[in-house]
């Protein structure tokens, strides 16, 4: 609890100043979040900090946004260790593609049947929203119902971009030629771009206020501009509130490790997108010695493939026609390498000459061509207006061509396929990739994002788009029905039914991988009829060379059925155990390699088949948890100490070393992930060992002999106000890093 011993009266915050902070103190302390931010910011100006108050926060925790100078603000760290301290920087809007405006009548995103999403506000944090469009109700309280405009401190919503009425709309339109995922929802829109930029300040005091506006799900459609730590601060003050946030992916793929922030966070649901009925736009696929590649994309205006097609590699250097002379490519793939002087084109032309059937175009550095700076595919430039390419042409990066683009990688056996998508579930070519760090399958799921329908802003009419902004407002509209037809549950078991629900992907080559698509694609009418929910909406499993790992899933029953049955497929050998009503238990077993492994389980009820994907992420040491002890057990045996690194819910980073065979303490004094690393200095690639603690809840075992005594920082939640100086606010006191206990764990616990 907060207690505040000095309390002042609130006044209006003053103008904005360019150089403005986000500070939280404490979590949420109910009714009285306002009044001890009030109280906390003036115990500050007291104590003699040149803080002006932008915002009192009333609802995400005590604190709010501020403006002062830099050494100001680090003063307040240093001196009161606060949960979040964010200086703001710039969020620009993803690079969309919006086309022209096209006449609608009856199109519909609604597949809810009785479920309109009726009784639940959506909060959409965007460029403002054009509440005369017809599809929003046509005024101010007929779809909008409350919101506000950070930008210019007033109620003024108007959007001057068309992004968030386009987002809008895609959630909750409703109209007789236009409807979205859940048009009974309500919209609360908070405006907080201006000419596509915006800050993490405004962005943060949005969210506050979503929640204090009774926002039940939040739609991100941006990205960038914030670090990792403090948006898991913030991702875990509104988590623990039961808000479900929903964000974009980004727009940079199909690069490996491209998802950005807040969408490849452990808070928010990460939407990538898809291709829909609409997308016109081929696709390509390339499997080299049976490997398929994540960054084949088609050169524009290629012809597509009868097929699947395959051939053996002749590497063509640059493509230059000096190289490609005298060269006999007959049934062969071409392979040439980016050289920004030969046209693609006359690469094409010459192997097309020399017999190829395919030409492969490496990129010059280890990333994509779209990662360069090319949005779509890389076009097939050519200053003769009756040339038509007749072979197909697939650009990859350079990291995944490296093995075919050289001298030594002819007669390598590949296969590629040209096509247009049509009916088939695939990626988006522009969608990011996960993985995004060892704790996570990012993204969570993929929805149709390319060329999709949505409301033109200042206008009666629509637009169609392409972008993970509106992919991303498909899943927000499929949680606001969950909420209606599922009250009770909680955003990770609402979670984990968008996942169990989705549709996989796959290609000509196989399924994708957890990295491309997570769960699979969106299907919000699998989702709506699931029978049942869980507590996670993935499996991470951590088994080290010498020990399985175990994790147990919560069901919970909407039709007093339970499970039939829990199986799997995929790359690492698991086990399912206590199959019953109320969950089941997954393991992995020990180790034969530090690969990483990933599976689906597949769980049946009722005669379907559903899917929820598992990652498996090896490690030389094994660490386990005990709740009832609150120890962290390792069976690290080495004789130097071992690092251990406790990355905690509020994203706080806590480190600290323990001596060979021995334990370390957790006191777990907030909810949610605490995320835990072993790993010896100078080698955390080979020597590792990684493990996730829920809430201080893990099924885990395991032990060692000897425990050490980790730096357990505990909130000590007094503030005091005396004279100029500011004694406590929320300090956390921890013990010594090198404080040993002499007592060993239960024998039983030994691996």
């Amino acid at each position: 609890m907060l207690v505040i011993i000095s309390v002042l009266g609130g006044a209006p915050p003053p103008s904005r100043g360019p150089s403005t902070y986000v500070v939280v103190f404490s979590g949420p302390q109910g009714s009285r979040t306002y009044d001890d931010s009030v109280a906390f910011f003036g115990g500050l100006a007291r104590s003699g900090l040149d803080v002006k108050v932008l915002r009192y926060f009333s609802s995400i925790g005590v604190g709010g946004a501020f403006a002062a100078s830099d050494a100001t603000a680090e003063a307040i760290r240093q001196r009161l260790h606060p949960i979040l301290l964010l200086n703001s920087t710039v969020v620009t809007l993803g690079p969309e593609s919006i086309g022209s405006s096209q006449a609608v009548t009856g199109f519909d995103y609604f597949l809810g049947g009785n479920v309109t999403g009726a009784g639940v506000k959506v909060a959409v944090v965007d460029t403002g929203v054009d509440v005369n469009h017809p599809a929003l109700g046509g005024a101010m309280g007929a779809k909008v119902v409350g919101g506000y405009n950070f930008v210019d401190d007033n109620n003024d919503l108007s959007d001057d971009d068309g992004h968030g009425t386009a987002v809008s709309g895609i959630i909750a339109g409703n109209s007789s030629a236009f409807k979205g995922v859940a048009p009974g929802a309500e919209l609360l829109v908070y405006k907080v771009f201006n000419k596509g930029e915006t800050s993490t300040t405004l962005i943060v005091e949005a969210l506050d206020q979503a929640s204090t506006d009774g926002a039940k799900v939040v739609n991100l459609s941006l990205g960038g501009g914030f670090t990792s730590s403090s948006l898991n601060s913030l991702g875990q003050l509104l988590y623990s509130k039961g808000m479900e946030l929903v964000a974009a992916i980004g727009n940079d793929g199909p690069d490996p490790a491209s998802a950005e922030a807040p969408g490849d966070l452990q808070y928010y649901f990460g939407v990538g997108s898809s291709v829909s009925l609409a997308t016109t736009d081929p696709q390509a696929e390339v499997s080299i010695g049976g490997k398929v590649l994540l960054t084949a994309m088609p050169m524009n205006d290629t012809p597509l493939t009868s097929g699947v097609i395959g051939g053996q590699t002749v590497f063509i250097g640059n493509g230059k026609p000096s190289q490609v002379a005298g060269l006999n490519l007959t049934g062969r793939i071409a392979v040439s390498v980016r050289d920004h002087q030969t046209l693609f084109s006359a690469m094409e032309q010459d192997a097309a000459n020399a017999g190829a059937i395919a030409l492969v175009v490496v990129n010059d550095s280890p990333l994509s061509f779209t990662a360069n700076g090319t949005t779509g595919g890389p076009a097939l430039a050519s200053n003769d207006t009756s040339y038509a390419p007749r072979i197909p042409v697939v650009a990859v990066s350079g990291a995944e061509g490296s093995a075919i683009g050289k001298p030594s990688g002819d007669g390598t056996n590949v296969t590629l396929v040209v096509f247009k998508p049509g009916s088939i579930l695939y990626p988006a070519v522009f969608t990011s990739l996960g993985p995004s760090d060892e704790f996570s399958v990012k993204p969570e799921v993929l929805a149709p994002g390319d060329s999709v329908v949505a409301p033109l802003t200042g206008t009666s009419a629509y637009v169609e788009g392409s972008g993970t902004s509106f992919s991303t407002p498909q899943v927000s509209g499929t949680l606001a029905l969950l909420a209606q037809l599922r009250p009770n549950i909680t955003a990770e078991e609402a979670f984990s039914m968008v996942s169990l629900g989705a549709t996989v992907a796959g290609g000509y080559f196989g399924q994708f991988p957890l990295q491309v698509q997570g769960a699979g694609v969106l299907n919000i009418t699998r989702t709506l009829s699931l029978p049942f929910a869980l507590d996670v909406h993935y499996v991470m499993l951590y088994p080290s060379t010498a020990q399985a790992y175990s994790e147990s899933v919560a069901v919970t029953s909407f039709d007093g059925g339970s499970l039939g049955s829990v199986s799997y497929s995929g790359s690492y050998p698991l086990a399912i155990s206590s199959v019953g009503s109320s969950g089941f238990t997954v393991t992995a077993s020990a180790a034969s390699s530090l690969s990483q492994g990933e599976d689906r389980l597949k769980l049946g009820w009722g005669g379907y088949t559903y899917s929820l994907p598992v990652r498996v992420v090896p490690g030389a040491i094994w660490v386990g948890y005990d709740a009832a002890s609150g120890q962290i057990y390792s069976s690290y045996r080495g004789t130097a100490d071992a690092l251990v690194t406790i990355v905690r819910p509020d994203g706080t980073v806590l480190e600290g070393t323990i001596s060979a065979s021995h334990n370390f303490s957790l006191l777990p004094e907030m909810t949610g992930f605490y995320r835990v690393v072993v790993s010896l200095p100078g080698s955390p690639g080979s020597q590792t060992g990684r493990l996730i603690v829920m809430s201080g809840l893990s099924s885990q075992s395991g032990g060692a002999s000897g425990t050490d005594s980790f730096p357990d920082f505990v909130p000590f939640g007094v503030i005091a106000f005396s004279g100029m100086v500011v004694f406590l606010a929320m300090i956390y006191y921890h013990t010594e890093a090198g404080a040993v206990r002499t007592e060993a764990p239960p024998s039983a616990r030994a691996p």
